[in-house]
């Protein structure tokens, strides 16, 4: 059975980067149980959390992530009816604090600072669109491009999850040409797992 999944919807916590009571209580007005927690390793403090709601009569889940790595957090929603999970997407969107993917664009081109601009292309990577987004790979193709390695590997980190497979040449240049080692070895890696085994 193939199972419809939304985009990551990029959330804006109240406080920190961390926040899972609004889609606690999205879960709860929805009548979704809670059904999953899963910590990579529980005594660690930073390791990924991911918790999962869904009703029995429902065939749809709401998945909540924390990326410690890029300090993001964002939920999904997947289901076997892709208009149920549009649908569903579409209310969680109106509801919590999320960035719209013009705000996520508009965050990325208004940034001036480096490290303001490298978590900005970050979070436009992990918000992006499944399918190729001409807009999205526009601005993290120039984050790829820029004179600071900060926003050089703003730009991986967003490819990590904007798996478009238009990267992949700039990817492999970056690879054999960056003065930064760290990011010649990402882009490689990266470039790799693109072109699929």
């Amino acid at each position: 059975m193939d199972v419809a999944r939304s985009r990551r919807l990029m959330l804006r916590p109240s406080r920190g980067w961390r926040d899972i009571d609004p889609v606690e209580g999205l879960a709860k007005a929805w009548g979704w149980p809670q059904r999953a927690v899963t910590v990579s390793a529980p005594d660690s403090f930073e390791e990924p959390l991911h918790v999962s709601w869904w009703a029995d009569d429902v065939p749809m889940a709401l998945h909540y992530y924390e990326d410690f790595d890029v300090r993001f957090s964002y939920l999904t929603i997947t289901g076997v009816d892709a208009g149920g999970v549009a649908d569903a997407f579409g209310r969680a969107e109106a509801c919590l604090g999320a960035w719209s993917l013009d705000e996520l664009l508009a965050e990325v081109r208004g940034a001036s600072d480096p490290q303001d601009r490298a978590t900005a292309v970050e979070r436009a990577g992990f918000g992006s669109p499944p399918e190729f987004d001409e807009r999205f790979f526009v601005v993290i193709e120039d984050a790829l491009r820029h004179h600071d390695g900060r926003v050089r590997e703003g730009g991986i980190w967003a490819v990590t999850m904007a798996l478009y497979p238009q990267f992949q040449p700039l990817l492999k240049t970056i690879a054999e040409t960056d003065e930064v080692e760290a990011l010649r070895e990402m882009a490689a890696a990266l470039a790799r797992s693109i072109a699929g085994p």
